[in-house]
């Protein structure tokens, strides 16, 4: 039997940070590498799968930390390997970290299946079509494309569906640090300067400092003794484990799979659905501890953060960056998104990333990036004010009226031809359509640098002239993306030659208008413009979002 041993063979493929030279590693190697900064890139990790490729590595390696006692990882292959082999005190021929093992046996992130046969297993020959993408209907990201697939496919691929795979259907369970079978599992983090290894120290180091809070905020889990390597231990489908005899730190399995390989050493994989879910953790509604989760409010008590496509646009990811102290309902941060005393003092990102997931389908990884400021900075630490909070959400509020209530009219009156009496006037439904899309737009304009005209306000605190200069440079620079929205839907709308500037005139003239009635006081301007245009259309029909096609 060939059993890809992870902690033997040289499975992973890096590019070297110094020499950006393609190699091979071990998976000690991998973490010697990591700790001496060496990697720059894993090129066979998919997007979709680094987050929790990162994960695994930095909950192994605070697994050991805690289960030696030391502060300090090893730095050698060799010292690593003796490493890994404790966190699988039964396994010390090294079972557990390899891919193929007889089925009475653990191997890598698949439990040993009791009834020592795969009957009823179903057969699956790539590693795409095990991987946690649903891609059934072949768009986007095609099915069952890696056909030469080597190993670190399918350990990146295993990886994937057993650490963020969610509910897909009778016996398809998902895991638990997510909110519920259809949510998702975030990764909100900072990201320090200098490779994927300072990041790995980094977070390594924040958990095992935050252990101990952590554990005091959790308190189902048992400060020692708890199961951690989930996939050490029999599974026959009909059981689940309770959180309260999990470390903090488990690494968990939600399916049940077992590689194999054929007599040239193909690997496929095996897997069978399961009566109940491996974690009983339905009530926790994703509230493990998880360093990269961050909570939202869930009446009385909290959930895990579920990621949709606009969860990390402006609007939705600054109420999780700087959440009101003062609002019980605000959200929670998650503990390594904050920022700490040991981070670096610059150069810093927020980094948020994963996979939005449906019923029954994916809608897409999503992933964004915010510099850290000197001025961001003192409000994403362990103890933020609400001021950061309140400037957020007072610009956030800004955008939206600048966009419902002083751009949409005027796209409007573009797309509705800007009728008179007795004028034949467009279909509204359209015509709203057509203007929800503009907003679109315009949203996506201010979310380029929202965060670094926010820094510019929260530099100047200190100086309430300076803070009006910068917000009325804000205002206007709205207003510019407004007008320069609005020439564009004047140009590109259709119109009747002889409606042509009169609809260019009155869509300037409601902006104008509108502009000056949501924001003139603030400017000192004049509410009412010489012309009196009065406003077709005050707001979309969603005060909340605007309408799409």
């Amino acid at each position: 039997m060939i059993r890809y041993s992870l902690l033997d063979e040289a499975v992973f493929s890096v590019i070297d940070r110094t020499t950006q030279v393609r190699s091979r590693l071990t998976l000690p190697g991998v973490f010697a590498a990591l700790v001496h900064n060496a990697i720059d890139d894993f090129p066979a990790l998919r997007p979709h799968q680094r987050h929790v490729w990162h994960a695994f590595l930095v909950q192994i390696a605070a697994l050991y930390l805690h289960r030696s006692g030391s502060t300090e990882l090893p730095s050698s292959d060799r010292e690593w390997k003796a490493a890994l082999l404790t966190l699988t005190p039964d396994d010390t021929d090294g079972a557990a970290w390899a891919l193929v093992t007889p089925l009475e046996r653990p191997a890598f992130l698949q439990p040993p299946a009791p009834e020592g046969s795969l009957s009823g297993f179903k057969i699956i020959e790539t590693p795409d079509e095990l991987d946690m993408l649903v891609t059934a209907k072949n768009h986007d990201v095609k099915r069952e494309c890696i056909r030469f697939a080597e190993p670190e496919h399918w350990t990146f691929a295993l990886l994937s569906l057993q650490t963020q795979e969610g509910f897909l259907g009778a016996g398809n369970y998902g895991i638990s640090r997510m909110n519920g079978g259809f949510a998702s599992r975030p990764g909100i983090g900072v990201l320090p300067f200098g490779g994927v290894g300072r990041r790995f120290a980094r977070d390594v180091n924040r958990l095992r400092e935050l252990r101990t809070q952590l554990l005091d905020e959790y308190d189902f889990y048992p400060s020692r003794g708890g199961r951690a390597l989930l996939w050490l231990y029999p599974w026959d489908g009909l059981s689940s484990v309770s959180v309260k005899e999990l470390d903090l730190f488990y690494v968990e399995v939600c399916r049940r799979v077992r590689l194999q390989t054929d007599e040239s050493g193909r690997l496929s994989a095996a897997s069978k659905g399961t009566k109940v879910a491996r974690i009983d953790a339905k009530a926790l509604k994703g509230r493990t501890g998880d360093g990269w989760t961050p909570l939202i409010a869930d009446g009385e008590s909290r959930k895990a953060l579920t990621i949709d496509p606009g969860s990390f646009g402006y609007k939705r990811i600054a109420p999780l960056l700087f959440p009101r102290v003062s609002d019980p309902d605000a959200a929670k941060r998650a503990p390594l998104q904050m920022i700490g005393p040991s981070d670096d003092p610059d150069g810093l990102t927020v980094l948020a990333r994963g996979v939005v997931r449906g019923q029954g389908k994916t809608e897409g990884y999503h992933e964004r990036r915010v510099a850290v400021s000197a001025s961001l900075r003192r409000f994403l630490v362990e103890r933020p004010t609400d001021v950061g909070a309140e400037l957020a959400a007072t610009r956030t509020q800004d955008a939206a009226t600048m966009a419902r209530k002083v751009l949409y009219p005027a796209a409007l009156t573009v797309f509705t031809a800007a009728p008179m009496d007795g004028e034949r006037k467009r279909d509204d439904d359209t015509a709203k359509k057509r203007a929800g899309r503009v907003l679109d737009t315009f949203d996506e304009i201010v979310d380029r640098t929202f965060f670094e005209v926010l820094s510019e306000e929260l530099a100047v605190l200190d100086d309430q002239s300076a803070m009006d200069a910068v917000r009325s440079r804000w205002v206007l620079g709205l207003m510019g993306h407004a007008r320069l929205l609005l020439d564009q839907c004047a140009r590109a709308a259709p119109s009747a030659a002889m409606r042509t500037y009169r609809t260019r005139a009155r869509s300037r003239d409601v902006l104008d208008y509108a502009f000056r009635k949501h924001f003139g006081e603030r400017l000192s301007m004049p509410e009412q413009p010489a012309s009196g245009v009065p406003i077709a259309a005050d707001s979309p029909p969603d005060s909340s979002t605007a309408p799409h096609p």
